[in-house]
């Protein structure tokens, strides 16, 4: 099965993410380690509103810890580097 997103991202305080979906299918697995609890989680998220939002370089995700339900969001990773480069 081909990918269509795929990321591993380090966060604040030891907290990591990775988050992949394959074309076919209609749900992204997800792997957080909480920046703020601490926990470690996976999990299948629906690929519509409120997970994912806009579309191309303009998506965003929209991440909550089940456990501390501590929640931020995140960026694609392109339009990060590009905010980043601007700055």
């Amino acid at each position: 099965m081909p990918l269509e997103y795929i990321t591993t991202r380090d966060l604040e305080n030891n907290g990591k993410i990775r988050i992949a979906k394959m074309k076919e299918d209609s749900q992204a697995m997800m792997e957080l380690t909480c920046p703020e609890c601490g926990s470690s989680e996976k999990r299948k998220e629906n690929w519509t509103s409120p997970f994912v939002e806009g579309e191309g370089t303009k998506q965003k995700f929209n991440i909550k810890c089940n456990k501390c339900s501590y929640s931020f969001k995140m960026l694609k990773l392109k339009k990060e580097v590009k905010k980043k480069e601007k700055a």
